[in-house]
């Protein structure tokens, strides 16, 4: 089959009652300052003023599409962009996340019919009413053209940086993603994961940028990710069985990698758990169900060089009010 472009870039961009957040958004990509591209705006059923700010933009822009959908979740939204997308490369953007550099251009030279996907570096930003509190950089640890073979050996080096997780800070060939029929899964939480893993099995190209262009809002309160989901860590052991199958598809067998996810898994959903507001006692109820999962119980018997060993003690002890309280100041626990 033989593919015809009419634009190099699609970026697609899932919106849910963010009204807060989308005309920055779009703003920061309008600004590239880059004619060949196309912005695909799915309105997700939004029960805010967020789909009207969008029509309004494509009214102004010609390059802007906005499709209002049923709510169905950021993964079919998603596919929904991509059947619709007419780009050689897609990239993808949450609505109350922004660019920043020149992406589109700075990166043009990078992507050919030969490169699979491209990873680029990015900024962590707390804020409080749009305003930026901190901004802390993710940056990869290489840069250049990988094959698979280059691919496979940083692969664990990479997923240790969390940042081969996220769809937001890759961009993709689109005949690539068809031609292995790879779309998002419906999940509560993880579809991105899941997404990329697939594209990790096939792909045989990629080209890593250090450079960061992409600035993802951590915390805030109504995110998906900002809630505490007491399903969260199954979804997230569960990708870690993804991850550690993918890598004995590839012959490589490390216990200490995966008990190093699994460590940083706990004690991220501590950390989550610590920083909500709710009731002491059910923090730690909380806490307590994430440490009688059964992989947890024999991570934390373990004589682990992951997990500090004075929390490993207070765990073990359910002294989990204790382990809340330092989690919360960030003292002993990483």
């Amino acid at each position: 089959m033989i593919w015809e472009f009419n634009l190099k870039y699609s970026v697609i961009i899932p919106v849910y009652n963010v009204e807060k957040y989308i005309d920055r958004c779009l703003k920061s990509i309008l600004s590239q300052n880059y004619d060949d591209l196309e912005i695909i705006v799915i309105d997700n059923g939004s029960t805010d003023r967020s789909g009207s700010i969008c029509d309004s933009y494509a009214n102004e822009y010609a390059n802007i599409s906005v499709y209002h959908i049923e709510n169905h979740g950021v993964g079919p939204a998603r596919n929904f962009g991509l059947s619709k997308a007419k780009g050689e490369f897609i990239c993808f953007v949450d609505a109350d996340d922004y660019l920043v550099g020149n992406l589109f251009s700075d990166v043009e030279n990078q992507l050919d019919s030969q490169l699979d996907l491209l990873v680029f570096s990015y900024y962590n930003s707390i804020e409080k009413n749009l305003s930026e509190i901190d901004r802390s950089a993710k940056i990869l640890p290489t840069e250049g053209k990988k094959d698979k073979s280059d691919f496979i050996a940083l692969f664990q080096e990479l997923c240790l940086t969390d940042m081969m997780y996220t769809v937001w800070n890759k961009i993709y060939r689109r005949e690539f993603l068809e031609e292995h029929q790879i779309v998002f899964e419906s999940y509560e939480l993880g579809e991105d994961v899941r997404f990329n893993l697939n594209v990790y099995q096939h792909v045989n190209a990629v080209f890593l940028v250090k450079s960061g262009y992409y600035v993802y809002i951590s915390g805030r309160v109504d995110s998906a990710m900002g809630q505490y989901n007491p399903n969260r860590m199954n979804y997230q052991l569960e990708e870690l069985g993804k991850v550690d199958q993918l890598m004995t598809s590839w012959n490589i067998h490390d216990e200490q990698f995966v008990d190093q996810i699994k460590s940083r898994i706990l004690m991220s959903n501590i950390q989550n758990i610590s920083a909500q507001k709710i009731p002491l006692p059910l923090k730690r109820q909380y806490v307590e169900e994430l440490c009688k999962n059964k992989e947890m119980v024999i991570l934390t018997h373990k004589n682990t060089p992951f997990i500090n060993l004075i929390v490993r003690f207070l765990l073990n002890y359910r002294m989990y009010r204790t382990v809340i309280f330092l989690k919360k100041i960030q003292i002993l626990i990483k």
